[in-house]
Formats: C-alpha cells, sequence, structure tokens
C-alpha cells in the first residue's frame, strides 16, 4: 500500500520524538562525562539508522497517518474557507460565536494534565467533527432560505385557484392545458411546504449542536464526567446523519432554482 504522505512527515515525527530526545540526551552527555568524541559518532550513527528504519516501516507510517488524519479532523478552517461564501451574513455570525466558543479548550487555563487526558483529546476531536457539520449545515439552511425568499407562495396558490375557476367555462383543448398548469402549481407548492420544513428542521438542529457544545466544552473544560460528555456528543454525531441527508435533499431540488416558475404553460396557436 502505497504511503500517504510525504516521507518528510514521517521522518518529523520520529525525530521530535521524547525517546528520541532522551537518547540524543544521555548519548551527549555520557560523551561529555567520558570525554570520548568517538560516542558522539556513534550516537550520530544509531540516530541515522533509527531514522531510517522509523520511515521505511509501513506500520510507523500507518501509525504517523493515524496521527496526521486526528490532526486534520481538528483543523476545519480549510473547510471554512471553501464554505464561507456559500453562508449568509447572519449564519457567519452564528458560526463565529460557535467557533469562539470551541477555542476555549485551547486557552492556556485549561490545566496540562486535562490536556492530556484521553478523554479530553477524543472530545476535542469529536467537538471539530461537530462544528465542521454546524458549518455544512449553515451552508444548507442558506439555500433554503435563499429560495424561500425568492417565492411567493400566496401568489401561487391564487393562480392554482384562478385556473381551477376558468377550468369549467374552458373548451376541452383549453382545459386540458390549464390542467397541466393546476398539476405544476401544485407540485411547486409541495416542494415548497417540503422546503419550508426542511429549512426549519435544519434550524432545529444547529440550535441543538449550539446547546450540545456549550454544555460540552464546559465539561470539557472541568473534565466533569468526560465519558457521559463523549455520549452524548456520538449521540447527537448519529442524529446528524439524517440532518445530512435533509440538507442534501435541496440538490434533488434543482428545477426550483434553475426556473420552474409560477407562468403557466402557453396554449397552442389555432390554425
Amino acid at each position: 500500500m502505497s504511503k500517504r504522505n510525504d516521507w518528510s512527515a514521517y521522518l518529523k515525527y520520529a525525530f521530535h520524538n521524547w525517546y528520541n530526545y532522551i537518547a540524543m540526551g544521555l548519548t551527549v552527555g555520557l560523551a561529555l562525562i567520558l570525554k570520548q568524541e568517538g560516542i558522539i559518532y556513534m550516537g550520530a550513527a544509531a540516530e541515522l539508522l533509527y531514522l531510517y528504519m522509523c520511515v521505511s516501516n509501513p506500520r510507523y507510517q500507518r501509525h504517523v497517518d493515524s496521527l496526521l488524519a486526528k490532526e486534520d479532523e481538528l483543523d476545519i478552517e480549510p473547510l471554512r474557507l471553501q464554505l464561507w461564501p456559500l453562508i449568509n451574513s447572519e449564519l457567519k455570525l452564528r458560526y463565529g460565536k460557535l467557533a469562539a466558543l470551541t477555542q476555549k479548550l485551547d486557552q492556556k487555563d485549561v490545566a496540562a494534565v486535562i490536556k492530556r487526558d484521553p478523554f479530553f483529546m477524543e472530545n476535542q476531536r469529536k467537538i471539530a467533527v461537530l462544528l465542521a457539520n454546524y458549518l455544512k449545515i449553515t451552508v444548507a439552511v442558506t439555500r433554503y432560505q435563499s429560495y424561500l425568499a425568492d417565492v411567493d407562495p400566496a401568489e401561487i396558490e391564487e393562480n392554482i385557484k384562478r385556473l381551477e375557476k376558468e377550468i369549467p367555462e374552458a373548451n376541452e383543448r383549453v382545459k386540458s392545458i390549464k390542467l397541466k398548469n393546476v398539476e405544476v402549481l401544485q407540485k411547486r407548492m409541495e416542494k415548497l411546504i417540503k422546503t419550508k420544513a426542511n429549512c426549519e428542521y435544519l434550524l432545529a438542529q444547529m440550535e441543538t449542536i449550539e446547546d450540545t457544545m456549550k454544555l460540552v466544552i464546559d465539561q470539557a473544560i472541568t473534565l466533569s464526567d468526560p465519558k457521559g460528555m463523549g455520549l452524548q456528543i456520538d449521540t447527537l454525531l448519529l442524529n446528524l446523519q439524517e440532518t445530512e441527508l435533509v440538507a442534501a435533499e435541496m440538490e434533488s431540488f434543482t428545477e426550483l432554482e434553475q426556473g420552474l416558475s409560477d407562468e403557466i404553460f402557453p396554449l397552442e396557436r389555432e390554425e
């Protein structure tokens, strides 16, 4: 299997290792105590051999790959930069407040012993995943709100009633066209109702994420019930799977954004 990262990444992790630092320190210290310059050369040779074995070891590569993957999960800035132009200003403000809240986990007032706790580190990763999900939801909500702002349901309903009133008095050829127009408008009204419901659902999920994030971050800082906190996040992440499906539904509404209007089909010209 090909390496996921460049060899320099594996070299960096192999060198910047506390065990490696200790070994180099002992080598230098021993050379100074015994005043033997040769120990330095032997240590350097051993260091080069150690680095080569680490960089070329597939198992070590997989270990470093997993560490780098976790770091990537914590860094959602590339995702933010990609999605930022697609989010409206109001939702940008809400995201900014939530992102500022998560930064509390990196502040100096969080004790070092807490940062080393395995539950804290895992929950920190989960919080980053939550923040990334929140960011994706804001894009979907922006699209839903943009569509809803451009459509007047009252106008659609008025056109449906007008056409239904005209149908009984129309001849068969005209009646057929008007019936098709009513069908189109009713279909559009159904999608409008579903769009509004989806938007409200996503907004409710955003509020749930905000409330959960406030709670779990407070618990993460104080390290109170970290295991229970992790379960809370896992439950929310599981629920967000349905949210992703709802957010993706806007993709199936492309006709709403590509010109499906309230205009009726034109009547064929009589010869």
